[in-house]
């Protein structure tokens, strides 16, 4: 049983008190939502400490290549690219890491009383609904986008070629192009999400929560 339909049962009762078996399914859909979130929440981080290991694992691989070159092509300048994408990695990770943690922060003033539940999943929401805003996506991408950039940079220089050389602009204009489109589609998703179920979960909250007030 959904809010909704425990919100009509509730309702049907000529807006008597809520209490018994009404209150305990309230508790219970709450509950079942806050466990869907903790286990998506667990597969994004692990999604991105995997994503941040294999990008390392492939700069730190570049750059010992580099090391290991016997010619004087490449100059100190090239050492440093696999350097800036290993420091954007971690740097990211280290963001997901943190926002994460002051999001379980704010979430952990919320008590246990029917209210702090509601409350506690409207401010769950509204961290959800950052996401959807231009700025703020292009902010948390954009590490990640920095760290693709250096593993086509140190490609490029570990096969002997020129900044200089006018086909770099091909895997260039190839990565500024798949930036932009995975920043759209996730910009596109995620306001979809919204649209279907962040907004419409958002107000269903908000109107139990007036309904716990008018009691």
């Amino acid at each position: 049983m959904n809010l909704d339909d425990l919100m009509e049962v509730w309702r049907a009762q000529d807006a008597s008190p809520l209490h018994g078996v009404n209150e305990r399914l309230v508790r219970l859909s709450l509950q079942q939502d806050e466990a869907k979130l903790q286990r998506s929440r667990r597969w994004w981080r692990w999604f991105t400490y995997v994503l941040t290991a294999w990008v390392v694992a492939s700069m730190a691989r570049r750059l010992a290549f580099m090391i290991n070159r016997d010619d004087d092509l490449l100059s100190g300048w090239d050492y440093a690219i696999p350097l800036v994408g290993i420091a954007a990695s971690l740097l990211w990770v280290r963001l997901v890491y943190v926002r994460g943690q002051a999001q379980a922060a704010r979430e952990q003033r919320f008590g246990d009383s029917l209210r702090d539940q509601i409350n506690r999943q409207l401010a769950q929401l509204e961290c959800a609904a950052s996401t959807s805003r231009v700025a703020g996506l292009l902010g948390f991408l954009l590490l990640p986008i920095v760290s693709a950039f250096t593993i086509i940079l140190a490609s490029w220089r570990i096969n002997g070629r020129s900044f200089s050389d006018p086909w770099l602009s091909v895997p260039i204009v190839f990565m500024i192009c798949w930036s932009i489109l995975c920043v759209g589609g996730t910009l596109w998703w995620t306001r979809r999400v919204m649209q279907r179920k962040t907004l419409p979960r958002k107000r269903r909250l908000e109107a139990l929560l007036k309904e716990l007030d008018g009691q």
